[in-house]
């Protein structure tokens, strides 16, 4: 946990459920409780972040980590996020309606050019008027 004032905004289902944590929106510095969840052996771990794309979500990931101010370094951060996130979903709002724009598989991290390894699994055709 980091060391301020503030609590994580996470919520563990009662012992009698299967238990899956679950963060609310992460903003900033609950980034790296999340992170730290993840890398502790609890899976299936839902949240959401504000990003234009799955690839964006990423970064503003990485960006919510390094905010919380424990000094881990940048390609350390990278790399956890890589091993602990194995798919990212993102959802467009359009007037009326969310829906499913994209799915990425991460695969890896490759600190040398700094580049998350992933594929997508699904691309949802954009409007064309």
């Amino acid at each position: 946990m980091r060391n301020n004032d503030q609590l994580p905004s996470v919520h563990l289902t009662p012992a009698a459920d299967v238990a899956v944590p679950e963060f609310g929106e992460i903003r900033g510095g609950e980034a790296f409780d999340l992170l730290q969840l993840l890398n502790t052996g609890h899976s299936g771990t839902l949240s959401t972040i504000h990003a234009n794309s799955a690839q964006q979500g990423l970064a503003r990931f990485t960006s919510c980590v390094l905010q919380s101010g424990v000094e881990l370094p940048y390609r350390a951060i990278r790399t956890n996020i890589a091993d602990s996130l194995n798919v990212i979903v993102q959802v467009e709002r359009r007037p009326g309606r969310r829906y499913i724009s994209e799915v990425l598989v991460i695969h890896g991290y490759d600190p040398d050019r700094d580049l998350f390894d992933h594929g997508a699994i699904f691309l949802a055709q954009k409007d064309q008027s």
